[in-house]
């Protein structure tokens, strides 16, 4: 497995890699347990790679209002991100 941030991993069966992200899930009698939830799934592990960037930047703008340049460093920091793991 590995670990990525936002509580994202990806594992691999030995043939493919699936994206997960942990959450937090409330249940009807108001437990709160926190859950492995599937993403996506990918052929190769750069593919993987490139869907959690992709989830990331949702992610972000989703959370904040950005002008361009604020998106283009969010873009390098990941792009940095996911060549350190590289």
């Amino acid at each position: 497995m590995i670990n990525l941030k936002n509580g994202y991993v990806i594992t691999s069966d030995g043939k493919s890699y699936t994206l997960f992200q942990y959450v937090i899930q409330q249940s009807k009698d108001g437990s709160v347990n926190e859950v492995k939830k599937q993403i996506s799934f990918h052929s190769t592990l750069e593919s993987a790679l490139q869907g959690y960037s992709n989830c990331r930047m949702a992610d972000l703008v989703s959370n904040y209002d950005m002008d361009l340049k604020f998106v283009k460093e969010a873009i390098d920091d990941l792009k940095r991100e996911i060549k350190a793991y590289e």
